[in-house]
Parts: C-alpha cells; structure tokens; sequence
C-alpha cells in the first residue's frame, strides 16, 4: 500500500486556503490524497459521491458509492483506503474555525449522533440533485467578493447540513432515536477530542461519561467493536504520526509533551508499541 503523499492533489494545494477562505468547493475528485492507516481532518468534510467508490473501515459495508454523502466533522478519524479508478466526488471542506462558528446554530448537533453512527447518507436521485443544488451555491458564494460572503456562506452550509440531516432522518427511519449506548459513545469521542493531550488513562473518560470503568469498557467494546484504550490508543497514534509529518519544526520531545506524555521515553515506547518504529524511524521515513 502507497504511504506516500499526493502533493498534486487538489485538497492538498487548497490546504491554505480552507483556512484563508473558511470554505472551498473542491470538484472532480478522483483520488484521495493518501494512502494510509488513517487520518484525522482538522476541517468539516461533506463528501458528494458522483460515481465510483472508496473503501473506508468506518463507512457501513466498508463502502462510499455513487449518490452517497458523507458528512464528517473536525478531528474525526477517516480510515480511506482506496479509491476506484472512476471515482468522482465533490468535497466541500470547511475550515475548524467556521465549523465551530456554524456548530453554535444547533444545527450540526441536531444530527451529530446520527451522522456519528453513520456518516454516509445514500440518497436518491433527486435528494442527491438538491444536494449538488446547494453545493453549487456555496461554490458561487466561496468565490465572491461580497462583504456578506461569509455571513451567506454560514446560512448555505447550514442549509445543506439541515438538508442531508433531513434526507438521512427520512431514508433511515429505523435510526430516529439514538439508544443509551450511542450516547455514551459519542460522549466518549467528544471527550477524546477534546482531552486526549491530558489523559490517556480508560478510567479518566469512564469518570467524564459517569460510569464505572468495567461499566464504560463493555458499552463501548459493544457499541464500536473496539475496545476504550484501543481508541485511546489509535486516536494518539494518528495524532503523533500527524504532527512528526506536518510539523517539522517540533523536536520529538516537544510532541511528546504535547500529547501529553510524562517523558520522552514513554512516548517512544508507546509510538514503536503501535507502528513498530520509534518516532525519529517514523520521521526520517518521510
């Protein structure tokens, strides 16, 4: 499997400017950027599948196809693995700052649980028309000079979030209400977002979630498939590999505190326990 970076593609040349811009249309996608175990976007992703596929481990059946849309939120992990070779799809990504902007409008939140459980939303011809309808919208209004630019951008992405949510509420009716589980474990993700520098430690998010840690470790070993320390585990993982890539200006040690780890060495050892490299091997391997 390739690991290496497509630094022609498109998402990776826009990389500035979702920042600059708080939103970018990209349009005829047709590869991802890498290949890799895993990465955590630090945008919102809205994904249009034209035609094709991409096989992705957190997708149901391990698929993306034609006239599905995803909707993905900052600092979740993606596991893409490969693309068809007629893939085509359509991303809107918008920048951490905005998204956070947009989340204080309720919107997101009303079908975060939903999209968390499943991201990809496969709609019909017409639902996916309306969606590259809005798309195309938020595409004119990225590019404009206005000096409402921004405060229109706001109110469209928002109204393709409301519109994929709606159309995901009506294509799974058996979805509605989210069980106890769910709950616990999307509580569990926000928390490992929002805390993973400060503790690595199952019972530290046990304690957050209010259960006890045996309680905590079996809900969520049920509702994900995976065990509380392996999300642990893999979320620093990919953050560690992230920041020895993207961030050459940080010593080893200086990422080691930033993840929260105690000394250097216990980092080194928790980096070669799951890649089987240290990270200075990891580094001069880019």
């Amino acid at each position: 499997m390739n690991t290496e970076v497509d630094l022609h593609h498109p998402y990776i040349q826009q990389l500035d400017a979702i920042e600059e811009k708080d939103v970018v249309v990209i349009d005829n996608v047709t590869a991802l950027p890498s290949y890799v175990e895993a990465v955590i976007s630090p945008h919102m992703l809205i994904v249009a599948c034209h035609r094709g596929y991409v096989i992705t481990k957190e997708m149901p059946d391990d698929t993306f196809m034609a006239h599905d849309v995803a909707i993905l939120p900052p600092d979740q992990i993606v596991m893409a693995q490969k693309a068809s070779d007629d893939y085509l799809a359509t991303i809107v990504y918008i920048s951490r700052n905005f998204s956070a902007q947009l989340s204080q409008k309720d919107i997101f939140p009303r079908y975060q649980t939903r999209f968390r459980r499943k991201p990809a939303t496969h709609l019909t011809d017409e639902q996916f028309a309306s969606v590259l309808d809005a798309i195309s919208l938020i595409r004119t209004i990225s590019k404009s000079q206005s000096a409402y630019r921004k405060e229109m951008l706001g109110n469209l992405v928002c109204i393709l979030l409301n519109l994929v949510g709606e159309y995901h509420v009506a294509n799974y009716p058996d979805q509605a209400m989210p069980s106890g589980h769910e709950l616990i474990f999307n509580r569990f993700c926000e928390a490992l977002v929002k805390h993973h520098c400060e503790s690595h430690e199952m019972a530290f998010y046990a304690r957050i979630c209010c259960l006890s840690p045996k309680h905590f470790s079996e809900v969520i070993k049920l509702e994900s498939g995976l065990s509380a320390n392996e999300w642990i585990s893999t979320y620093i993982t990919i953050r560690a590999k992230d920041m020895l890539n993207s961030h050459k200006e940080y010593t080893i040690q200086q990422i080691s505190q930033k993840l929260g780890f105690s000394e250097q060495s216990a980092f080194a050892r928790f980096f070669k326990k799951h890649t089987g490299m240290t990270p200075l091997e990891y580094r001069k391997r880019g």
